[in-house]
């Protein structure tokens, strides 16, 4: 069973960005205005030992969505500064 993907998204300076995390590869695709900019291996410790856990609560949820979307903000913040 495949598990479902997480998104977060944000408008940033007027751009919108979304992250999907997909739990199965431990990835995270990065989008600009709905198109792809990036793709790469999650880092290690996105979730900490919560994804390892059990079931998600609505609490766990919203930490995880609330991780990828710091991870987002953090992203652009690096990816406007190299621009």
């Amino acid at each position: 069973m495949k598990t479902p993907t997480l998104r977060a998204g944000a408008h940033i300076e007027g751009i919108h960005w979304i992250a999907e995390y997909a739990q199965d590869e431990h990835q995270i695709r990065v989008f600009r205005e709905g198109f792809e900019v990036d793709a790469h291996k999650a880092p290690a410790s996105l979730f900490g030992d919560e994804a390892e856990s059990g079931s998600k609560s609505l609490a766990d949820h919203r930490a995880a969505e609330a991780a990828v979307l710091a991870y987002l903000r953090r992203f652009v913040a690096e990816h406007e500064a190299e621009e």
